[in-house]
């Protein structure tokens, strides 16, 4: 964020003509797209691991925007000794289409990377997490989405500025996508500080020396009977808070076992396994009728759910029609 703000501090000292009051303005270096990628990148890695650590080894991301300062002083060197103002030396003519295709590149190159490592961590959070959409970036997911979009679209605004106009358009010409792009990068960092159940989550660790004797498919699918018993009788789905480790924890295997035991011998996820359980529960409780006098958002609070939003996505998700719609079936076939 802070380096967009830059950004249209320069574009603005531009179009106010602010070199008429502060005659070397221009000098100060305010453009640092080069490290607007690996920023998002990073930002990214850690939101989805918090221990995750930037590395020395890490810094060779960030050697383009050395280029970058390089060109800015080649262009006030032009514009000193020519005392003219940055933007109309040839330099900044010749070059500064060149570092706007590489922060293009450099932007959609570290977004796609760093959707990845969303995606990834989205399937982290469901082998761990009964409610796992309480910690999802869907909402960064579709803002990354949208800002790689959006710089994309500088590439049409620079070719033809290039190509057809001698890139001779004004700062004005460039105003719609400085304003969304600068909408989208304040969205992205309002969301991360204002989001509540934004919570650090670290990748579990494999314990080494821990770890039970591999199991046979045979005995996989016994013990995937075994947990399905097990969930019934001591009912640990109706815990909000469920995780993969505290269940194996009550169940006093190794999380990576009761993994193995879900994924080959049930063919889900934990997520799905355990929301399973909480859709079924909150189904028996609606069809006893004991439950009449208590909302839907209730019924399901009791049943291991912790906001309305996962509750109505995964029934939706397992029966196929919102918790309403299904009360309204029961009523119907009642009557």
């Amino acid at each position: 964020m802070f380096i967009i703000i830059l950004w249209n501090v320069w574009v603005l000292s531009l179009d106010f003509e602010i070199s008429n009051y502060f005659p070397y303005f221009y000098l100060i270096p305010l453009n640092y797209s080069l490290a607007l990628g690996p920023l998002l990148y990073f930002y990214v890695k850690k939101i989805t691991n918090s221990s995750y650590r930037i590395t020395k080894k890490d810094s060779i991301h960030f050697l383009p925007l050395l280029f970058e300062l390089i060109i800015h002083f080649i262009i006030s060197r032009e514009a000193l000794a020519n005392n003219i103002i940055s933007v109309e030396t040839g330099s900044f003519i010749k070059l500064i289409p060149i570092v706007q295709l590489l922060a293009i590149i450099s932007i959609i190159t570290y977004s796609i990377y760093a959707l990845k490592s969303i995606k990834k961590y989205h399937s982290w959070l469901n082998k761990n997490y009964s409610n796992s959409y309480a910690y999802s970036l869907r909402w960064l997911y579709r803002l990354l989405v949208l800002f790689a979009i959006l710089w994309f679209l500088w590439t049409p605004y620079t070719i033809i500025d290039y190509l057809v106009f001698n890139f001779q358009l004004g700062i004005s010409d460039y105003y719609p996508i400085y304003i969304l792009l600068s909408i989208v990068t304040i969205w992205i960092s309002a969301e991360a500080f204002l989001r509540p159940e934004i919570i650090f989550l670290e990748f579990n660790k494999q314990e080494k020396g821990n770890l039970e004797k591999e199991a046979q498919p045979e005995e996989i699918i016994e013990k995937a009977l075994w947990l399905k018993e097990q969930m019934k009788t001591n009912l640990f789905y109706l815990n909000s808070e469920l995780t993969l480790k505290s269940l194996a924890d009550n169940l006093n295997i190794h999380p990576n076992v009761l993994s193995k035991i879900i994924n080959n011998g049930l063919g889900k996820n934990f997520s799905d396994f355990v929301n399973e359980y909480r859709v079924n529960a909150f189904i028996d409780k609606l069809n006893s009728g004991n439950y009449d006098n208590i909302t839907l958002l209730g019924i399901s609070f009791e049943c291991g759910f912790n906001s309305k939003t996962t509750f109505n996505r995964v029934f939706k998700n397992i029966k196929g029609i919102t918790p309403l719609d299904y009360k309204k079936s029961i009523k119907n076939t009642s009557a």
